[in-house]
């Protein structure tokens, strides 16, 4: 316990200024119209340009886990590692240094006309996150056409980054080095068509139909239906209302199981030093049993805010709170009678020597009502807790 005590106390000394509201993110495709990092490469060609980015998360993680033997779904096997953690995408290891995320992208833009853009990726997020694709399609970030109908309107076809969460995988752009436990599993990137609205310069409206939930191969017979609506004022409030309309029973299922998820979040400045990032997360599932009616559901609150210290350095603090005793999450079931219960905070310090590059120091400590976590004797423990140093950029 004095361990996990020393890891909070030194936590409180670790913590973000100007990782901004999704500023320019190279994964927003429609709701953002602010590009505030140059690309590396910038050519004109033909009627429109073409351009190329690269970007990079790597860091060390010191945490409790060492030798831990399981069961790995990408292989399909049990096997012996050195370090590894559950219930998260990143830091997926512990006591060694890891690549968070990396991807190269080129796109090529002809401006109020059209957009291509590919995307490759890989890294521990895509381990845990894309284990259920083909190896074919697993290497795909993003491989999409977004066309303009006409100045308000305009259609996405392909395979790319979800509008869901307030963290994305570009943990550069969010305002701690890791994310929250279940924004690491709610969906982070989607395959089907997207219809957006854009009425004014602040709002954008769009409606989605989907292969489901974080999937791009089809895992059932029903597509899911998703609606977003995105408020953009840098400086001021910028954020998004998303819901999505879904069945995810695997194909073998005997009935469909439905399922309406809804997220929210915004990013408020306060001033020109404080902002603050109110999140919640709700779902609902239907019940699987059929002599026993009704609906299960989730509650997962979350609070960060940020307070920008100097030009290049700031804290950051986040709290969160998941109810989901029936273990509607797939990556967070624990096979316990409360199922997934937790309360969790995160401390973060944060240098930006340049808008290119972000160095964190961070600590998080976390508790579930069961015993789920594992310690350093590979025995199941209610705490959580790592350290992480680490670097990330984009050009």
């Amino acid at each position: 316990m004095k361990t996990h005590l020393l890891a909070v106390v030194i936590g409180l000394f670790m913590l973000n200024p100007t990782a901004t509201a999704r500023p320019y993110s190279l994964s927003d495709s429609t709701h953002q119209s602010n590009k505030a990092i140059k690309d590396l490469l910038d050519l004109p060609v033909g009627s429109g340009n073409f351009t190329f980015n690269l970007y990079g998360d790597f860091g060390y993680v010191v945490g409790p886990q060492r030798t831990h033997t399981y069961y790995d779904p990408a292989l399909g096997d049990t096997v012996t590692a050195f370090g590894r953690r559950d219930y998260t995408s990143y830091p997926l290891y512990a006591n060694q240094f890891s690549l968070s995320y990396a991807f190269v992208q080129a796109q090529y833009e002809i401006e109020n006309k059209l957009r291509f853009r590919l995307a490759l990726h890989t890294g521990h997020i895509v381990d845990a996150l894309y284990v259920e694709e083909t190896p074919s399609t697993k290497i795909i970030r993003e491989l999409a056409l977004y066309y303009h109908l006409n100045p308000k309107w305009a259609m996405e076809i392909g395979i790319f980054p979800s509008y869901f969460g307030a963290e994305i995988v570009l943990n550069k752009e969010n305002l701690h080095a890791t994310r929250a436990y279940i924004a690491d599993f709610t969906p982070d990137y989607e395959a089907g068509v997207r219809l957006h609205y854009k009425p004014n310069e602040y709002n954008t409206f769009s409606a989605m139909v989907l292969n489901g939930w974080q999937v791009i191969r089809e895992t059932n017979t029903t597509k899911a239906f998703a609606l977003s609506w995105s408020l953009n004022k840098p400086g001021k409030i910028t954020g998004n209302w998303n819901l999505m309309f879904a069945d995810e029973q695997p194909i073998s299922a005997p009935k469909p199981l439905f399922r309406h998820y809804q997220n929210i979040y915004f990013r408020v400045w306060i001033s020109e030093k404080l902002l603050i990032l109110p999140v919640l997360d709700v779902m609902v599932e239907k019940k699987a049993d059929s002599d026993n009616p009704g609906w299960n559901h989730i509650v997962a609150p979350a609070f960060s805010a940020r307070y920008k210290i100097h030009e290049h350095f700031g804290v950051a603090g986040r709290y969160e709170y998941i109810y989901d005793p029936k273990s509607l999450i797939p990556e967070l079931r624990t096979g316990t009678p409360n199922g997934w219960q937790s309360n969790a905070v995160t401390l973060t310090w944060e240098y930006l020597p340049s808008s290119l590059v972000t160095f964190r120091i961070e600590g998080k400590y976390g508790v579930n009502k069961d015993e789920v976590f594992r310690n350093s004797l590979n025995q199941l423990v209610r705490e959580d807790w790592y350290g992480i140093v680490s670097t990330s950029f984009y050009f």
